[in-house]
């Protein structure tokens, strides 16, 4: 039996170093070793992964590469973001129960989560997990912070045909067992900046969104101003706009705009997809922090614009949602 490939890849300008199994790509090898590259779909769509090729490209002329595509065949010198805040979080499979299932409108669900007792589930706010029913997995962003009683929230769209919508919208019983593997991804809060924090989100790409706004009332870390443009089709889709313009209300730092793509009778918000909402803004966008979460041409759209408006690119971070 012939031996297996090994390949050093080494990140700059972290110094961090690991091997790479013959076949493995790039995210995978450093994923299996605890290594924490930025990504975020896994799949090639959402570009987040993007990783430069300083010294062993195994294609003549090419040195940008997607890290969950590229498999290396040599060693290899890459530019990439690396993340030590995420060096303590271990994914895992773990068993949980349904805590509830509250469906805000026709195709919003919000589904608590409840692991065992014994079970610790360390992540950041912002991370994702995947749901295991009846043989179907899908990805969902965490929308709780950690706390003692050990639940999760998660909120769900409905997907016409969707195979884990169909059985979640059924609905799917209180205290039904399913499997969480997780937390995943590299979406969380820097706050290392000193300009305004500015979150924009689609849909239930609000999701992570929540989760990092109730960590930063939870750490009370009230020095910088926080905006948050959350972009819908319709009203009905802001199911937790309550919550939201609550804590506008109570805190003086958060500033909520919520924004239709199109007109609607009886709307007062704003009208206009989120990206431009941020623009109409004309936030000081030098030492902000922006973190998007959605559609990938949203985020493809608001990155584009917002580093042409004079947002550093390398303080762009964002997760890309994909309907399945």
């Amino acid at each position: 039996m012939s031996k297996q490939n090994k390949y050093e890849i080494k990140v700059v300008p972290s110094g961090i170093e690991y091997f790479s199994d013959e076949g493995e790509t790039l995210l995978e090898s450093a994923i299996n070793h605890n290594i924490h590259l930025e990504h975020s779909c896994k799949n090639g769509t959402c570009g987040v992964c993007e990783v430069t090729i300083l010294e062993g490209s195994n294609m003549d002329g090419l040195d940008v590469v997607l890290s969950c595509q590229h498999i290396p065949t040599r060693d290899m010198v890459i530019r990439a973001h690396y993340f030590p805040e995420l060096g303590t979080i271990i994914t895992k499979t773990c068993p949980a129960k349904i805590n509830s299932l509250e469906f805000r409108c026709q195709n919003i669900a919000v589904l608590q989560l409840r692991m065992p007792p014994t079970t610790e589930f360390n992540f950041l706010p912002g991370q994702y997990l995947d749901v295991k029913y009846q043989g179907v997995s899908r990805s969902y962003s965490i929308a709780s912070i950690p706390n003692d009683k050990n639940t999760l929230e998660l909120h769900l769209k409905k997907v016409e045909n969707g195979a884990m919508s169909t059985k979640i919208f059924a609905p799917i019983k209180t205290n039904q067992l399913v499997q969480v593997e997780g937390p995943k991804g590299t979406f969380f809060l820097r706050n290392k900046m000193t300009g305004p924090i500015i979150f924009i989100a689609t849909g239930t790409g609000f999701a992570p969104v929540k989760a990092m706004l109730s960590q930063l009332i939870n750490e009370q870390r009230f020095d910088r101003p926080v905006y948050i443009y959350w972009g819908n089709r319709t009203s009905d889709l802001f199911y937790d706009q309550n919550l939201l313009l609550a804590w506008e209300d109570k805190y003086d730092f958060i500033n909520v705009a919520l924004c239709l793509s199109k007109t609607e009778d009886k709307w007062l918000g704003r009208i206009g997809y989120v990206q431009n909402c941020v623009l109409e803004d004309k936030l000081a966008l030098e030492n902000a922090e922006v973190y998007a979460c959605g559609s990938i041409d949203m985020i493809s759209s608001a990155k584009k614009r917002l580093v042409n408006a004079g947002l550093n690119s390398e303080h762009f971070y964002s997760d890309a949602f994909v309907a399945s």
